[in-house]
């Protein structure tokens, strides 16, 4: 076993202040990154990449996590690496909101570092946001406005449908009227939502609203499926398409036994082994003909035989179909998922389900199906079939359409909503700056400081619309002094009384209350940290390590 010898010089240690410049320096480059994206009036971003292939990957975006995904495993800098986590773990459980909560963060911990510099310390600046936070939620859930007048909802009708799509709306083009087509989509994004949610279990599982962003049309011609769209193309008899019958659901090969073990050893001139081969194949065959089944879908492979044998029944097969899909077919025809059809355990009337089979769209070398559900019936998984008139441009599209079904599914969730525009922010810094004189100098700071942050927002949504930041706080403050409390910047970019009346966008609740509590508790995570030390050693063997 060796011994490791230990140098000074080996890690190097970044004072305090060095610590708070890196910090505070990472932390507006962050925010700076999606800052500009905010609003109805955010600018996009193009992000050109060299893939490992050498080829060039590109895509235009205003959507923040978008961009910062961009950069997981590509930066070294841990608080950059920390902000792209932070906007992870909001995306991954709201799916909307993460460019304010990394603003939210970005303006937390400059201010932070500010006030530390100033003497203020870390404890008290932690204490000061705290409050200032406790007072924003307070003020939030008073101002919130309610989206059902059901005390527990439990169809769709009981939701304020003007509100819903103002809450989807804004998911999906952060309020902007001209840019994305998407008007014609709002409602198909709130049905697909909808049928997602179990209001027995107070869930609403979008892993059953797919989407599919495929080239060619425009967004506007976005179309909603009550099925499931798949890359699949039948094995034999296309000219059956489009089929309106029974379908069979197989979890396995379907082969005949000799095939399926390889025990069988033959020759083309083994005329006794052929004979027995094609009389298994017609036997299982007939074995699923008997079920009614006009479609049988296979996880596993199927012999090019015995699918020629199914289309002389009339029977499209189709193989190598994903294990998830088969559950979304399911859900979609009623039928049962069943293990591999023999002579001995034929296919029953009673495992098919019902749907509608037809070719759909063609993508280079893929062939789109759509398998939906029968009419009046419950499909029990909805798809989106995304379109735009390039690749990219779909698939932008699609991102803006689960925007909008993560904004309608949080609503759902918790049926509230707050005034967007900046308003909800400007009025809870009203509240915060008047709570503050109650503590004393240096909590008294932070606190004040707070409400600055909660109006960085709609100081960035009036940038972006081309006001001057200076005047258009001043005015905004002016009317929220007057009890103007839904003043904001509206879609048109204007500085208006009612943001609400003025068509501007609804944020759902708990979105926008989960990302400053998230930003919060990221931000004070960092504003304890007083030094950096980097280890400059290379890698050391575990087994060279001295307690080995």
């Amino acid at each position: 076993m060796g011994t490791i010898e230990t140098n000074p010089t080996d890690w190097d240690q970044l004072s305090a202040e060095e610590t708070r410049a890196m910090i505070r320096r990472a932390a507006g480059e962050m925010g700076e990154l999606v800052r500009t994206t905010l609003g109805p009036f955010g600018r996009d971003k193009m992000v050109v990449r060299r893939m490992q292939d050498d080829t060039i990957r590109s895509f235009v975006s205003n959507d923040g996590i978008a961009i910062l995904e961009e950069f997981e495993g590509e930066t070294s800098h841990p608080v950059a690496d920390q902000f792209i986590r932070l906007a992870e773990d909001h995306e991954d459980e709201y799916g909307d909101g993460s460019t304010a909560a990394v603003v939210y963060a970005s303006e937390l911990l400059q201010t932070g570092m500010d006030l530390i510099d100033r003497g203020v310390p870390p404890v008290d600046v932690i204490e000061g946001f705290s409050i200032g936070a406790q007072r924003t939620l307070e003020v939030w859930t008073d101002r919130s406005l309610p989206l059902t007048s059901a005390a527990r909802p439990t169809a769709p009708a009981d939701f304020d449908a003007d509100r819903m799509r103002s809450v989807a709306w804004s998911g999906m083009t952060n309020g902007r009227t001209g840019d994305w087509p998407l008007e014609g989509v709002v409602d198909d994004v709130l049905e697909a939502t909808y049928r997602a949610w179990e209001p027995a279990r107070g869930s609403v599982d979008l892993s059953y609203v797919r989407t599919e962003a495929i080239p060619g049309g425009d967004s506007a011609t976005t179309e909603l499926l009550p099925g499931v769209l798949l890359p699949a193309e039948p094995m034999r008899a296309e000219y059956l398409l489009p089929v309106d019958g029974d379908v069979l659901l197989i979890h396995g090969d379907l082969k005949p036994r000799g095939v399926r073990s390889n025990s069988l050893s033959m020759s083309v001139d083994d005329a006794a082994v052929v004979e027995q081969l094609e009389r298994e194949t017609e036997l299982i065959a007939d074995s699923i003909a008997v079920s009614g089944a006009s479609a049988v879908f296979v996880t596993g492979d199927v012999t090019h035989d015995l699918a020629v044998e199914l289309a002389r029944h009339d029977v499209l097969t189709f193989r190598n179909v994903k294990r998830n899909h088969l559950e979304y077919l399911s859900r979609v025809t009623g039928a049962r998922i069943r293990g591999t059809v023999s002579s001995g355990e034929p296919a029953t009337a009673a495992e098919v389900g019902r749907a509608t089979v037809r070719t759909m769209a063609a993508q280079g070398e893929k062939t789109w199906l759509a398998v939906t559900a029968p009419d009046g019936a419950d499909p029990g998984c909805v798809q989106l079939v995304v379109r735009g008139g390039t690749e990219s441009v779909a698939e932008e599209a699609e991102r803006r359409i689960k925007g909008g079904l993560n904004a309608t599914r949080a609503a759902i969730k918790r049926p509230e909503a707050l005034v967007g525009g900046g308003a909800a922010d400007l009025e809870a810094a009203a509240a915060v700056r008047e709570l503050a004189p109650r503590f004393d100098g240096r909590e008294q700071l932070a606190v004040e400081e707070f409400a600055d942050v909660l109006e960085s927002i709609p100081r960035t949504l009036a940038r972006n619309a081309g006001h001057d930041p200076i005047d258009a706080m001043v005015d905004l403050r002016t009317r929220h002094d007057a009890g103007l409390e839904r003043a904001g910047i509206d879609a048109a970019g204007d500085i208006v009384d009612d943001t609400v009346d003025s068509g501007g966008a609804l944020d759902a609740f708990v979105v926008r209350t989960s990302g400053l509590v998230r930003s919060l508790e990221f931000a004070n995570s960092l504003l304890t940290i007083d030094s950096v030390l980097i280890d400059h050693r290379p890698a050391i063997d575990p087994e060279d390590m001295p307690w080995s």
